[in-house]
């Protein structure tokens, strides 16, 4: 089965695969203390590993799965797109995760001085990359960082992704849900398209 996977989905199947992991052994293994992973805006700058970790981290199954599921959406409408480039969800997500931790620190110490922020999950990455597909899907994107990505203009795209966006918003002003988190990552994701 993996053996026929097709090359252009190695990018989404592997960080899937290693949420899942780090998901297994976070609750199943292990049963750690996920706030020891988590992102805590007052303790960043003294254990950094938390800009990576938090990212990996699920609160539930549940919330394994709902980013499981961005990632298959993301899939799709990249293929949408056109999508030409067998890395670009990687390079994304390399370059979301320090930049959407940056934002989110800027925002919890800066504007709303909160040193006790507490965050964990891959949602705001998958929202940094919703950004990117929704701008691509609006200017196309032939390039990103030295990369051909031929990503072409589709409205019905833009539509879908506006819809989704619109509800992942409303869904994130939800007890437990981070809008802060979310809007950061589309934050991200917009200043990369941009690049």
């Amino acid at each position: 089965m993996i053996d026929k996977l097709p090359k252009q989905d190695w990018q989404y199947f592997i960080p899937a695969f290693v949420i899942v992991i780090v998901f297994v052994g976070t609750d199943i293994i292990f049963n750690l203390n996920k706030l020891e992973l988590a992102y805590f805006s007052g303790g960043l700058l003294i254990e950094p590993y938390r800009v990576i970790t938090s990212h990996l981290v699920h609160a539930d199954f549940g919330h394994l799965l709902a980013n499981i599921g961005g990632i298959i959406v993301a899939r799709f409408f990249l293929n949408e797109l056109k999508l030409k480039n067998n890395f670009l969800f990687l390079v994304l997500i390399c370059f979301l995760i320090p930049l959407q931790t940056s934002l989110q620190w800027l925002l919890d110490i800066y504007l709303f001085e909160n040193p006790m922020s507490f965050l964990i999950g891959f949602s705001g990455i998958l929202y940094g990359v919703d950004a990117f597909i929704l701008f691509s899907s609006i200017f196309g994107k032939r390039r990103f960082l030295g990369l051909e990505t031929s990503l072409t203009i589709n409205a019905k795209v833009k539509e879908a992704t506006i819809v989704i966006t619109g509800i992942g918003f409303l869904w994130s002003l939800l007890p437990g849900v981070s809008f802060s988190g979310h809007l950061t990552g589309f934050m991200a994701g917009s200043i990369l398209f941009f690049l």
